[in-house]
Parts: C-alpha cells; sequence; structure tokens
C-alpha cells in the first residue's frame, strides 16, 4: 500500500511559524556572551570536561553497569509483549507492563538517589545492577502473567542506574563534567538499541542448537541477561572495591576547588524538567507514534520502520559520543542545549509535513541528533545549576520526570493522532507540531540560564595573603596619620603669620 497522498507545505508559511516561535529566542541571544570569554585551546579543553584527568578505573565500572542495565531493559522491551502473549495475556495486561515499570521507576528513583548521597554513588549503582539482575531471573522462571508482571516492577524500582551514574561522573570530573555525562547517556542509548538484536540472536542460537521451544527461549535470554549482570557487579566489585564518593565528600571537594554554583534563579530546575519531559515527549513520538504515522499515512511496513529506527537510534549514540563533546567545547552546554532543542523543533515539524523522501529521512535524522544533543546538555545544566548537595537530587528528578512522561505521552500523542488524522492540510501532524511549539517555546531557557548561573567568586584569592594584607592596611593608615601631622602644622604656622 502505497502512501495516500503526497503533501508540500509553502516553505514561507513553515519559516513564518518557526520564526513566530522563536521569537523570545532572538531576544534571548542577543544578550549572550561566550561564559569563558576568548575561546582558547586551554579553554576549550576545560569547558569540556577533563576526563581525561579522570582515572579509567573509575569510570569504567559506571559505564558498565549502566550499559547491562540498560541493554537488560532494551530486551524486556522488545521481548516482554510477546511473551506475556504467550500465556494468553490481554493488551491491557501487556500495556500494564509497561506502565508499571514507568510508575516504580517514578517514585523509587528519587529514594535510591538520595540514598546514594549517604552511602556512596557506586553502592547504590550496584545495588540497581543487583536488582535488574534477579529481576530478569524473576521473569525467566515465572509462570504466570502476574510474576512476569512482578518481575517488570521490580526492574522498574531498581531503574536508577542512569541518574546515580550521572551524579558520580559529576562528583569525580570537574567542570560539569558534559563529555563524561554524554558517554554515560550513550552507554544508556548504545544497550537499548543493541538488547532487541542481542535478544533476537540469542533465542535465535538456543532454538537451532537446543531445539528449544520460543517461549523457553524467551526465558534462557532473560536468564542469560540476569547472569551477565550479576557477572558484570562481580567485576565491579573487584574493580573498585570502594563506593566513590558521598554526597558530603563531593561537596567538601567543590568548595576547596571554589567550584560550588549557584543560581539566585529559583525556576531554573523546574524549567530544566520541562525540557526534559519535551525531550522524552519527542523521543515518544518518533517511535511509537512514529509507527502509527508512518503505517498509515506514508505506508510504511514493520521491516521498513525497523531499518528507520535502527538508523535513528545509531544517530544518536553517535551523537552523544563524538558531535556532542566538540559542540560542548566549542560553545558550552547551554548554546548546545538551545541548538539540540531547536532541532528537535524543526525536525519534528518537518518530517511530519514533508513526506517526500530524502527530506522526510534528514527531519527524522535531525530530531535524533537534536534529542542527543538536548538530553545530555540538560543533565549536564541540571549539574551546573546545581548545590553540590542538591545535584544528584536534581538529577534523579529529571529522570522521573520523563518516567512520568512516559506513563502520558504515548496515550496523549495517540489520542491527538487519531484526531487530526482526517484533517486535509496536515494530517496526524497535530501531536508533532503541539511538541514542536512547546520545544520553540522553552529553547530560551538554556540561553537564559547562561546569564542568571554564575560561579561564587572564592573567598580568597590563591595568591592572597592576609598577613601582607593586614601589613598594607597599617602601612595606609600610618601615611594618613602623617599627612594629618603636615597639615595640623601647617596650619599652625598659617595662624602664627597672621597674628
Amino acid at each position: 500500500m502505497g502512501p495516500k497522498r503526497h503533501m508540500s507545505l509553502p516553505l514561507k508559511r513553515l519559516l513564518a511559524i518557526l520564526a513566530l516561535a522563536l521569537a523570545p529566542t532572538f531576544v534571548a541571544i542577543g544578550s549572550v556572551t561566550p561564559p569563558h570569554g576568548r575561546l582558547t585551546r586551554r579553554r576549550l579543553s576545560l569547558r569540556a570536561g577533563t576526563v581525561a584527568e579522570v582515572p579509567a578505573k573509575s569510570l569504567l565500572p559506571i559505564s558498565m553497569s549502566v550499559f547491562v542495565q540498560m541493554l537488560g531493559e532494551g530486551i524486556a522491551i522488545s521481548t516482554i509483549p510477546l511473551h506475556l502473549l504467550s500465556f494468553g495475556a490481554s493488551p491491557l495486561q501487556v500495556g500494564l507492563a509497561t506502565s508499571c515499570f514507568s510508575v516504580a521507576q517514578m517514585i523509587c528513583c528519587p529514594i535510591l538517589i538520595s540514598a546514594s548521597s549517604r552511602l556512596g554513588r557506586l553502592r547504590v549503582l550496584r545495588a540497581c545492577l543487583a536488582g535488574a539482575a534477579f529481576a530478569s531471573l524473576l521473569i525467566s522462571i515465572s509462570s504466570s502473567i502476574v510474576g512476569i508482571l512482578f518481575g517488570r516492577l521490580l526492574a522498574g524500582a531498581f531503574a536508577a542506574s542512569v541518574p546515580v551514574a550521572q551524579a558520580a561522573v559529576t562528583d569525580i570530573v570537574s567542570d560539569g563534567a558534559a563529555t563524561a555525562l554524554s558517554r554515560v547517556a550513550a552507554a544508556a542509548q548504545l544497550g537499548v538499541v543493541v538488547g532487541p538484536a542481542v535478544s533476537a540472536f540469542v533465542a535465535a542460537l538456543l532454538g537451532k542448537t537446543f531445539g528449544w521451544p520460543t517461549e523457553l527461549c524467551v526465558r534462557g535470554v532473560f536468564g542469560g541477561i540476569g547472569l551477565v549482570a550479576l557477572s558484570v557487579l562481580a567485576i565491579s566489585l573487584a574493580l573498585t572495591p570502594g563506593g566513590l564518593t558521598t554526597a558530603t565528600e563531593a561537596t567538601k571537594a567543590t568548595k576547596a576547588t571554589g567550584g560550588d554554583p549557584s543560581t539566585s534563579w529559583s525556576l531554573a530546575q523546574p524549567l530544566l524538567r520541562m525540557v526534559a519531559v519535551t525531550i522524552a515527549w519527542s523521543l515518544t513520538l518518533m517511535v511509537s507514534t512514529y509507527a502509527m504515522f508512518a503505517n498509515r499515512c506514508l505506508g510504511y511496513n514493520q521491516q521498513k520502520l525497523s531499518l528507520i529506527f535502527s538508523t535513528g537510534a545509531a544517530a544518536t549514540v553517535t551523537t552523544q559520543l563524538f558531535l556532542f563533546p566538540v559542540l560542548v567545547s566549542f560553545w558550552g552546554p547551554n548554546i548546545t542545549c538551545f541548538l539540540g532543542i531547536i532541532f528537535v523543533a524543526i525536525g519534528l515539524s518537518g518530517f511530519s509535513l514533508c513526506w517526500h523522501q530524502p527530506g522526510h529521512m534528514l527531519f527524522y535524522l535531525l530530531t535524533r541528533v537534536g534529542s542527543g544533543c538536548a538530553d545530555t546538555a540538560t543533565a549536564t545544566l541540571v549539574a551546573k545549576c546545581s548545590k553540590p548537595k542538591d545535584r544528584a537530587r536534581n538529577l534523579g528528578l529529571i529522570t522521573s520526570s520523563r518516567a512520568a512522561s512516559r506513563i502520558v505521552t504515548p496515550v496523549a500523542s495517540a489520542d491527538l493522532f487519531e484526531a487530526s488524522l482526517s484533517h486535509h492540510a496536515a494530517p496526524g501532524a497535530l501531536p508533532y507540531l503541539m511538541v514542536t511549539s512547546l520545544a520553540a517555546g522553552l529553547s530560551p531557557v538554556p540561553l537564559m540560564l547562561q546569564r542568571k548561573v554564575t560561579k561564587r567568586p572564592p573567598m580568597a584569592s590563591p595568591h592572597f595573603d592576609k598577613s601582607n594584607w593586614a601589613w598594607g592596611r597599617r602601612r595606609q593608615l600610618g601615611i594618613l596619620a602623617e599627612v594629618e601631622r603636615v597639615l595640623k602644622e601647617e596650619l599652625q604656622d598659617f595662624k602664627n603669620v597672621r597674628l
């Protein structure tokens, strides 16, 4: 079945809509100055976050834990629906498996973040990995729908590896740790991308080698990822026996180096959460809603959709690994976040209105690139705008906000898509245009934060000597006393002359 119709929107109209939505942005750009003055090679390297100074032994357990836990999540996303249907589950129960994971993550993520501030980041990260391993093993041995749902609930309760890892790298990497945060985001995204392929490969291998039925192959896949998670946990214990830093130790280290960022703008964190929710909504539109849009409006089949999703995910991972550090090095996290939001806005409106190739695919990839930049830059700004004692909590609230959006946005997007499907000018484009307007309206936020956020000046300069200051003050007072004595003598001489 081919496309129902080819729609072309005048370019002038599209540019006028975007210019109107971005009007506040141009006002904010005019008053933005580079955060570090003139760019030099040294400042470029410092602005991106000096990851090279941090031993790989400290970052390796963090990246490994995040990748393995998100690998299990990628396997669950692609395997759980069919596995539940094999037990005779209804569509409501299949949807409940996704919802219970997001609800548990939304509730438990701040609790685990708070525990990591007291017990240490790596200890809680290992607890998350152990919880994910036991959840996978529980699903592999469960023979009922209730057992599988409980396994997904347990997995959601311990799905705090990403914010805990983000808090850990901001504790041990200086200057905002933008590059290290991009590596954490890339590890998480890569795990979700590789998970379905690993699930399909292992299930096919078990079926061909041992002749297992499909249900037993799925159990083997979940059991295997549970054992892999436990193995990575053992490796992490061997590489780093301690628990990295606690929040108190990180606060002391930050204050010692004079790097305690603060902002007088109380709306900074709520606005950044709105940006994170908008980017999460755009990801929903690029996956679940796009499957309906591409099938009903463009006539794409499942094979073509899988190819598009794989290409988009590869673009996001490549952006977070290679493009994002370069952009942060040149322009800083604020302008990088602004560019990412603008790319998302242009891409969403572009591929929902432009149905011709290659324009449609280019707009889709632009959206994936923008989401990769904006998502990681938002986490960087959350860490930058937080005091050390509140940094982990704010990163956890970002993850909880995204989890909450994953509960609501799929349903809202599907309703908006169905409501606009019969529109003669832009069929099915209503959810995309709505998120485009929301993203364009929030795009000035990182630019305004660049003006609001300042660093507290250190109480004492490294070249400041209190004894020299006291000696200089005494000398000034001595000079003033001598001047006063001379003036009094001159005044007395003047009086004597008059007499």
